[in-house]
């Protein structure tokens, strides 16, 4: 009888441990997914706020604008309880700037295609936030 019981237990164990690490490596693809979706959002408004730059064509900025969301959902998405919701945070600011004070932004035109060209590479490059701290700061202290 104990026998049967042992066996029992490891066949449960060893299907809980594949059912845990299968939903682990969907977690982890998602992620990845979410990363490289965020990347490529981050590379349309870099492109975007470039053409703005360019030409001064209010529709480019506004699809950066636009372009700024989709990248902010979904640095959202990865920030979701980890140490990166400082970034979403921030950004979120950022595009709260984006929207509402569009005059201001278009100031710092700049430093926004600097920003996105370099998190089009890296989402989590380290330099990149930095400058969008720094972003955020330049718009909100500015009167």
């Amino acid at each position: 009888m104990r026998k049967h019981i042992k066996t029992i237990l490891i066949v449960c164990l060893a299907i809980s441990t594949f059912a845990f690490g299968s939903l682990w490596i969907a977690e982890k693809n998602s992620k990845d997914d979410m990363k490289e979706f965020a990347q490529a959002a981050a590379c349309n408004a870099y492109i975007a706020f470039a053409e703005y730059q360019s030409d001064e064509t209010i529709s480019s900025y506004w699809d950066g604008v636009a372009s700024f969301r989709t990248f902010q959902q979904a640095c959202l998405s990865i920030a979701n309880q980890t140490n990166q919701s400082v970034n979403y945070s921030i950004c979120n600011e950022v595009y709260g700037y984006l929207i509402a004070e569009p005059e201001k932004s278009q100031d710092y035109i700049a430093d926004l295609i600097k920003i996105m060209e370099l998190l089009s590479k890296d989402i989590e490059d380290l330099n990149g936030h930095a400058q969008m701290f720094n972003l955020r700061n330049a718009l909100s202290y500015e009167g």
